[in-house]
């Protein structure tokens, strides 16, 4: 029996640790642009955080993961991605099927987890990347227990909520290809079409630049052909696991979930080994980020309401259309959670 003296487990540290980095401040909690904007519980316990080891801030080796469920090998339909509860449930839908991905999405990441442990990363982050099931697709007690998990909607950077400058690396996996493209199921967020500085970004690169602001690179991209070649157009040199061939919107040729499995394993040890060697350059366009954005179509009833939102000072270009500047690439994934919260 442990003495209660003794101090904390270094597993206890860890969790704490781990934890600390994704509260949210008190004025955060109620929703006011200061507190969301703020760093929030981390200098109360940057003695745990020390202790436990958080990658650039002190020893250890933090991965930051993003599950999505479109990229993964195998789903071609949307019925196979949503539960049918989404917020917008006068036109989702479901099938059996989901239950099944959903399962192969926890065992993916566990397979990343794996690959980055045997690298040597010793900690990790899964931020639920697919908004499906309101980004409530993984079961916890289905993910491997080094893991913390960030679930549920809203949260203030989506995709990314919970990162910072303390982990060593980003890793997407199932992502699908842009608005737009011959991807599998291809979208982007609320939106048609998205740039900045007249560069075109799917989800993975608007996150990558998030990322690459903060001096975090991504070192592992999974999905089908066409957002993996994509993203390296976008944002450059990564790890790639190829899950399917698209033939189209609803149509691939897919590799086996237990082939992908192994491969995403081998790439996440090699995205480790090849991070602390400097292999991959975090993601950065010049400021001011000139930004440009067209909703989808389907969302054209929602224009005035996002033509309202005071905090981006938008510039109307369009009927659906909006630009705007700003020095904080974190905006963009602010104005994305924006944009979701106004159509669904």
């Amino acid at each position: 029996m442990t003495s209660m003296t003794s101090g904390p487990s270094p597993g206890m540290v860890a969790a704490l640790a781990a934890l600390a980095l994704l509260l949210p401040s008190s004025s955060a909690a109620q929703g006011d642009s200061a507190g969301r904007d703020a760093d929030p519980g981390r200098a109360a316990l940057a003695e745990l955080q020390s202790d436990a080891g958080t990658g650039r801030a002190g020893k250890g080796f933090r991965v930051f993961i993003v599950p999505d469920m479109e990229g993964a090998p195998g789903t071609v339909f949307s019925r196979e991605v949503l539960s049918g509860a989404e917020a917008d449930c006068e036109t989702c839908f479901t099938s059996p099927d989901y239950e099944h991905y959903r399962r192969l999405m926890a065992e993916d990441v566990n397979a990343v987890i794996e690959g980055a442990s045997a690298a040597g990363a010793t900690a990790f982050t899964v931020n639920e990347g697919h908004g499906g099931n309101d980004f409530a697709n993984i079961q916890p007690f289905a993910l491997d227990p080094r893991a913390t998990l960030v679930r549920g909607w809203p949260k203030p950077l989506v995709m990314i909520t919970g990162l910072d400058a303390t982990y060593d690396t980003v890793i997407f996996i199932g992502a699908h290809a842009n608005a737009g493209s011959p991807g599998v199921m291809a979208h982007n967020f609320a939106v048609d079409s998205l740039t900045v500085n007249g560069v075109a970004l799917n989800e993975v690169g608007l996150n990558a630049l998030v990322a690459g602001e903060m001096g975090v690179s991504v070192s592992l991209v999974s999905g089908d052909d066409v957002l993996v070649e994509e993203t390296h157009e976008m944002i450059g040199q990564f790890e790639e696991v190829v899950t399917k061939i698209a033939y189209g919107r609803n149509a691939a040729a897919t590799y086996t979930p237990a082939r992908v499995r192994e491969w995403l394993r081998s790439a996440a040890r090699r995205a480790v080994e090849g991070e602390r060697k400097g292999a991959y350059r975090p993601f950065t366009l010049e400021k001011p980020y000139r930004v440009a954005f067209t909703l989808r179509k389907s969302f054209a009833d929602k224009a005035e309401e996002v033509a309202a939102l005071s905090r981006y000072r938008l510039e109307r270009t369009g009927a659906i259309s909006f630009r705007f500047e700003t020095q904080e690439a974190v905006e963009l994934g602010h104005l994305m959670n924006d944009l979701e919260l106004i159509v669904f």
